[in-house]
């Protein structure tokens, strides 16, 4: 994966030598890294002017030199799409997904979460999947085995390609002594309800290993999820579907002795088995059956007998109720005006 950790800064100067001004250098680096789409009024907000001709140059810029596309909406709103590879990788984000074309609802969701960040420019905003995981393993301390992950593979590959933080929703730090992150979820109508308990069990292991930590439920004025703080609740008092498990360590000790020999007997590596040890195999894996106990061994095989401490250690010890918060963010926008389905308008 072709990425490259650079600053703002060092992201608007890289876009400025592709032909741009400097705030239209800075508006497109923010709005390709948060979702890849845009509006015209979304540019004037962020230079803070009314809709016009200064929008207008930056679009047909960008259209012209071949850095992105224009969509036509319902009653001809248009969405613009920075989609270039090239400008991308000036980005050091080659590689990132938000080139591809979106259906749009996934388009309508990616302008709801650019409004947001449009509205709280200040925050400390970790924009790409390598800052996330960066700061996560890095500054937080975690595992990768902590990460909301997902596995692709292409008809032609023989091995998978993890991916994580899929969602793109925006994601912001606040404070350096006690620091909090937010985590955005962005409500676009659809399945409401169960896009929402889905996105906090994908969460739930990372929420589990923060000290402080708040989501921010992102809607409209009329589709707001009222239920959205109980849901909340109910999943941090379930701790997610992970069962709890309290193991010492001469428990621990015994669990990963069982691995060792399943591991073994698995191979048929069986010289060492005599009766005695087979009896106690057998009796171990009824001990250690189940979904859960074989996410542990394969944990076990890939990493060791840190990754298996690490993921006990998380569900043994969840975030306290008191540290953990949820807040409401309506945003004052309607996206109806885009309807159901929109075409790529020609050059």
């Amino acid at each position: 994966m072709s990425q490259v950790s650079l600053t703002n800064r060092e992201r608007t100067e890289a876009v400025i030598r592709l032909g741009y001004t400097e705030r239209e250098a800075a508006f497109l680096s923010l709005a390709a890294l948060h979702g890849g789409f845009f509006l015209r009024r979304q540019y004037c907000h962020f230079i803070g002017k009314e809709v016009g001709g200064t929008a207008a140059a930056l679009v047909e810029k960008l259209v012209e030199k071949g850095h992105g596309t224009a969509a036509a909406g319902c009653r001809n709103a248009m969405v613009y799409h920075v989609s270039a590879r090239p400008f991308y990788a000036v980005l050091g984000q080659e590689d990132n997904r938000n080139r591809r074309p979106r259906p749009p609802v996934v388009v309508k969701n990616r302008l709801m979460g650019l409004d947001f960040v449009l509205d709280h420019l200040g925050h400390r905003y970790l924009a790409t999947e390598q800052e996330k995981v960066e700061y996560f393993t890095r500054e937080r301390g975690l595992s990768g085995d902590d990460l909301p992950v997902k596995l692709f593979q292409s008809p032609t590959a023989k091995v998978s390609t993890a991916r994580y933080f899929v969602d793109k929703f925006p994601l912001f730090v606040s404070g350096d002594v006690a620091p909090i992150v937010s985590f955005c979820f962005v409500d676009d109508g659809v399945q409401t309800g169960a896009r929402f308990e889905s996105f906090l069990k994908e969460y739930a292991r990372l929420f589990g290993r923060l000290n402080r930590f708040e989501v921010v439920y992102v809607c409209t004025p009329n589709t707001p999820f009222q239920s959205c703080e109980s849901t909340f609740r109910q999943s941090l008092q379930s701790g997610g579907s992970t069962p709890s498990v309290a193991l010492g360590s001469a428990e621990l000790d015994r669990l990963i002795a069982h691995f060792e020999e399943r591991q073994m007997y698995d191979a048929g590596d069986l010289e060492s088995f005599d009766r005695g040890k087979l009896i106690r195999l057998r009796d171990d894996r009824q001990m250690y059956s189940g979904k859960f106990s074989d996410e542990l061994y394969s944990r076990w095989q890939s990493s060791g007998r840190a990754a298996v401490e690490r993921m006990l250690e998380a569900i043994q010890h969840p975030s306290r109720m008191g540290e953990a918060r949820i807040s409401t963010c309506i945003l004052r926008h309607n996206y109806d005006v885009f309807g159901t389905t929109y075409t790529v308008a020609s050059n």
